[in-house]
């Protein structure tokens, strides 16, 4: 089956898949998730990243014990336990301005080439 490609490019640039950056998937499993992550596009809208940052609800991230979790890609930060003062900082700090949170990460693995053992 052949793809139309003139769809398949308005989609692209509807989900801004051409100007990404960052990606945050938030699990949505809990009441909190879905909250957080609503609270996560609003800030991104209102700081103009919405070309360059997309969140996206998930269903889950397989790490329920320390909910609403979410992790931005391509650095590969987790950060747990999203509360809505944090969704501001993760906008400002680590959206924006590229920092990750420290204080709020409980892991780390960017996206990178690994080498072959």
């Amino acid at each position: 089956m052949a793809r139309d490609d003139d769809k398949l490019a308005k989609r692209v640039r509807k989900a801004r898949a051409d100007t990404m950056q960052r990606h945050v998937l938030v699990c949505k499993e809990c009441d909190k998730g879905s909250k957080r992550a609503k609270q996560l596009r609003k800030a991104v809208n209102g700081a103009r990243l919405r070309d360059r940052v997309t969140v996206t609800k998930v269903d889950c991230l397989d790490i329920c014990t320390a909910e609403p979790v979410c992790v931005v890609y391509p650095e590969g930060a987790w950060y747990a336990s999203l509360k809505k003062k944090d969704v501001q900082r993760i906008v400002d700090e680590h959206l924006d301005e590229g920092r990750l949170l420290e204080d709020a990460l409980f892991h780390v693995n960017a996206l990178t080439e690994h080498e072959a053992a």
